[in-house]
């Protein structure tokens, strides 16, 4: 999410407002493995990202997931004026995604004890 700015631009040039959402228990959703050895590493470097494999109910790639009970919180909206796409600088950008960023902390820190994530920290990368 730190270098995932798109979608603040786009609010942006539209003046849409933004809602942060946090879905607690999403973990054990889905059986999951994580290729080992350079290879992999060497391939996660070229692509941005490490390819997972993973797996829901019965097995089947890309399935249906394992039943858990989802509880899904909302944020506080946060409005965005609407910028011409000329106007719109990285300063600009960079305030309203540090709002977002900091409302989605607060947002899992308030309702992480009744969720029973209260021994997590969440860690934005």
């Amino acid at each position: 999410l730190q270098s995932r700015k798109g979608f603040i631009k786009l609010a942006l040039e539209n003046g849409s407002p933004i809602l942060p959402v946090f879905t607690f228990h999403l973990d054990g959703s889905y059986g999951y493995s994580i290729p080992k050895g350079k290879l992999c590493g060497v391939l996660a470097r070229t692509i941005g990202f490490l390819p997972l494999l993973f797996w829901g109910r019965f097995y089947i790639p890309l399935g249906i997931p394992y039943p858990k009970k989802l509880s899904v919180v909302f944020g506080r909206a946060i409005d965005l004026p609407k910028v011409e796409k000329s106007q719109i600088t990285i300063e600009l950008v960079n305030k309203y995604h540090q709002m977002f960023v900091d409302e989605m902390i607060s947002l899992f820190e308030r309702h992480k004890l009744v969720e029973g994530y209260g021994h997590r920290t969440l860690k934005i990368c």
